[in-house]
C-alpha cells in the first residue's frame, strides 16, 4: 500500500486502499455521481474551471514564457495544469492549488512527488515489514520521504480546510465563493455527515464527528490520481503530436468546427463538453496515446472474493483473498487486437468496424474495468480533450519558436 494511500501514520485508509469489495463499493457510491460522465458534461463547475484554468491560466502563462523567450519543461507544465483542473474540481477554483501561475510551490510540490517514486516498492509490496522494521531504527526507505510525504499532505490538507471555509461561509453568511463550488470535497464532506454508508461499512473510517482526516485522505487520493496519470498522458500525446505535424493540421481542422471560436483572446465561452466528446481525430489521439503510453502500465492487483468461486484462464479455482493481478501494457500490445501495437497510430480507432471496435475496447485496459476501474476516468478524458484542443491554436507554435 502506498503510504499516500492512508492518511501518515494514522493509516486512514481511501476507497483506493480499500481492500474488501463491500466497504470499497459503499465508499465509491458516496461520490461516483459526481464523476459520471452526464454529470461532469452539464456541470456549471466544470464549465467554468475549464474556461478560468485555459484562457486565465494557461495562455497567458505560455504567452509571456514565448515573448520573454524563455525554455520550457513541458512536463512540469502538464503537472501543474492538471493539478489545477483535479484540485479546482475537488476544492473550487477559489481554493486550488493553483500551479500554472505559483511556478515556485509547484516546484515544490513535483519535487516531493517524484523524489518518492523510486522508494515506492517497500510501502507498496511489504507494508508491515517495513512499519516493523522502522520501529527498531531500520529504514528500508530513506527517512526524507516522511518529509516528503508531510509536505504533500500539509498541501491537500490545507486545500480541504480551505474549501470547508468555504462552504461554510456560504452556508451560515451567504457569502458566494469568487470561484466554483468545492463539487467532490462538498459531496463527500456531506455523505459522511449524513452517515450515508452502511455500519458495515465505516471499517475504514474515523467517527464521522471528526471527518476531517478521512476525507483528507480520500481527497489526497484524489488530487495525486488526478495529477499523475493526466499529466504523463498529456506529456507523450504532446510529443507524438510534435512528430506528426500533417495530424496536427488535420486535429485543426477538426476543431475548428467547433463554435464557439477557439481563436485566442476570446474567452467569450467554450464549446460544449458533448460536441468536444463527439470529435472522432481528437478522441482517437487521446485514446491512442492512452494504450501506447498508458500512465499505469504495471500489475493493478485484485484480490480473489469470497463471496464466488474464482479462477483464471485455464488455472484451478483459487481461494479467496489470493492477489492475482493483469497490466495494461500487455494488454495493449496484442498484436491480435492492435496490430503494429508498438506504432502510435490513431487512425486505428477510426477505420474499424463495429466489431472490432468492441474488441478493441474489450483489450483497452488504461482505467481498469468492473467495480476497481478509475472512478476519476471521465473527468480525466474531459481533462484531456479539453486540453489538447488548444495544442495546435498555441503550444506547437510556441515549441517551435523555443526550438528556433
Amino acid at each position: 500500500m502506498d503510504p499516500l494511500s492512508a492518511w501518515g501514520r494514522t493509516k486512514i485508509s481511501c476507497m483506493f486502499s480499500t481492500k474488501e469489495s463491500k466497504p470499497h463499493a459503499a465508499r465509491k457510491r458516496l461520490i461516483s455521481n459526481v464523476y459520471s460522465k452526464s454529470y461532469i458534461q452539464s456541470s456549471p463547475e466544470v464549465d467554468e474551471l475549464t474556461r478560468v484554468i485555459l484562457h486565465q491560466r494557461l495562455l497567458p502563462a505560455l504567452e509571456l514564457i514565448a515573448a520573454q523567450g524563455l525554455s520550457l519543461e513541458v512536463m512540469e507544465l502538464n503537472y501543474g495544469v492538471t493539478m489545477d483542473f483535479i484540485s479546482s474540481y475537488l476544492f473550487g477554483l477559489s481554493d486550488d492549488s493553483s500551479f500554472i501561475l505559483d511556478v515556485e510551490m509547484r516546484k515544490r510540490f513535483l519535487s516531493w512527488h517524484f523524489r518518492r517514486w523510486e522508494h515506492s516498492f517497500w510501502y507498496q509490496e511489504i507494508p508491515r515489514l517495513t512499519g516493523l522494521l522502522r520501529r527498531f531504527g531500520v529504514h528500508l526507505a530513506p527517512k526524507w520521504i516522511d518529509a516528503a510525504n508531510e509536505g504533500i499532505q500539509a498541501h491537500v490538507l490545507r486545500m480541504c480546510r480551505l474549501a470547508e471555509q468555504s462552504i461554510k461561509a456560504a452556508s451560515v453568511y451567504g457569502q458566494k465563493s469568487h470561484g466554483t463550488r468545492p463539487v467532490v470535497y462538498g459531496q463527500l464532506s456531506d455523505a459522511l455527515r449524513r452517515s450515508a454508508v452502511k455500519p458495515e461499512a465505516q471499517v475504514d473510517i474515523v467517527g464521522l464527528r471528526n471527518h476531517e482526516l478521512p476525507v483528507a485522505s480520500e481527497m489526497l487520493d484524489h488530487t495525486i490520481a488526478g495529477m499523475d496519470t493526466t499529466g504523463i498522458t498529456l506529456t507523450y500525446l504532446l510529443w507524438e503530436m510534435s512528430r506528426n505535424p500533417e495530424l496536427q493540421d488535420s486535429l485543426r481542422k477538426e476543431l475548428c468546427t467547433l463554435a464557439p471560436s477557439l481563436a485566442i483572446g476570446n474567452d467569450s465561452g467554450l464549446p460544449s463538453a458533448r460536441s468536444v466528446d463527439a470529435l472522432p481525430l481528437l478522441h482517437s489521439v487521446v485514446m491512442e496515446t492512452l494504450r501506447l503510453h498508458c500512465p499505469l502500465p504495471g500489475s493493478q492487483p485484485r484480490l480473489t472474493p469470497s463471496s464466488k468461486p474464482t479462477s483464471l484462464v485455464g488455472s484451478p479455482p483459487l481461494p479467496d483473498g489470493v492477489r492475482v493481478s493483469a497490466q495494461a501494457y500487455s494488454l495493449h500490445r496484442n498484436e491480435t487486437v492492435f496490430p503494429n501495437a508498438e506504432s502510435w497510430n490513431p487512425q486505428r480507432w477510426l477505420d474499424v468496424d463495429p466489431e472490432k471496435k468492441d474488441e478493441m475496447m474489450r483489450w483497452f485496459w488504461a482505467f481498469g474495468s468492473g467495480g476497481r476501474m478509475c472512478i476519476g476516468s471521465n473527468f480525466a478524458m474531459q481533462g484531456m480533450t479539453s486540453l489538447s484542443r488548444r495544442t495546435k491554436t498555441l503550444l506547437f507554435p510556441f515549441l517551435h519558436l523555443c526550438a528556433s
